[in-house]
């Protein structure tokens, strides 16, 4: 959180994210590189960026490109009135020789997953202390990428750990793909897009690409529930919609077994009442 003079209107700032396509494709057949598609998106973010930003103690952020050689990152950072006299920058961005992860949102549990960081023991050189971080957002992306090492291949269980609002893509230059989430509330946007060349594309506003990008042909939400690893899509949660639509379902389920339970209630009652004796009974040969 940032000290400011003013606080601007609230804005959440812009990502475009390009993985190239795997094997022989990503070296021969993609025309436009990672890089260059990657430039095209940072000038259209610089080119729509206000000229006049309100007085912010931090200046106007910047557009950011991080590129490797499989994919490439560009941020426009956005600020959010958190009060009269207090902002921050989003979206939260953590970078390194491997990976790079922009993170939308918020964590609810942020603090507990700090204070357990031990338990999610950092693989590789580098070692990730969430503790040690300086401000939420520091906090929050290395807490993610100490996960992330440590839940290598589980997804899932990484993200039964989390709690809050939130929608983030990690690249990862050793995989050479791309692993993206977002919460159960769908909050934060986040679209895909999947290239008939095999490249794997994402966003958080299509309407802010540059020409070319921004076709709203092939771009497709991301599910609220649900996370992407490469090109495959995995459900992890119920959305608020899907669980609420559970929750009517068992409740019908519920009130028909009651009413089931009544009619053979009802039944059982009739027939002691009406039919006692008219039907011949089984009963034990009690001679033996």
């Amino acid at each position: 959180m940032i000290l400011a003079s003013s606080a601007p209107a609230a804005a959440s700032g812009n990502f475009f994210a390009y993985v190239k396509p795997s094997g022989l494709l990503g070296l021969f057949g993609s025309r436009d590189s990672a890089s260059s598609r990657i430039d095209k998106a940072a000038a259209r973010y610089a080119e729509a960026a206000p000229k006049s930003p309100q007085s912010v103690s931090v200046g106007n952020p910047t557009v950011t490109k991080f590129c490797y050689p499989g994919g490439a990152i560009a941020v426009q950072p956005g600020v959010q009135a958190i009060t009269d006299h207090l902002v921050r920058i989003t979206p939260y961005v953590h970078n390194s020789k491997d990976q790079v992860l922009v993170f939308f949102g918020t964590l609810s549990n942020l603090h507990e997953l700090c204070a357990r960081h031990h338990e999610f023991s950092s693989r590789g050189k580098s070692v990730l202390d969430p503790s040690a971080a300086s401000g939420t957002g520091a906090q929050t992306t290395t807490c993610l990428l100490r996960m992330y090492q440590h839940f290598a291949g589980k997804e899932v269980m990484m993200l039964a750990e989390l709690q809050g609002q939130y929608a983030f893509v990690l690249y990862d230059a050793v995989k050479k793909q791309a692993f993206a989430a977002r919460d159960p509330s769908g909050s934060e946007p986040l679209f895909y897009k999947l290239d008939t060349d095999g490249a794997v594309l994402f966003t958080n506003d299509v309407d802010s690409l540059p020409t070319g990008e921004a076709d709203h042909k092939g771009w497709k939400e991301l599910a609220p529930g649900h996370y992407m690893c490469g090109r495959t899509i995995t459900q992890f949660a119920l959305s608020l919609d899907g669980l609420a639509t559970r929750v009517h379902k068992e409740s019908m389920d519920a009130d028909a077994l009651h009413a089931m339970l009544q009619a053979e209630v009802k039944a059982e009652e009739e027939e002691r009442t009406f039919g006692f004796g008219s039907r011949p009974r089984l009963s034990r040969n009690r001679s033996k």
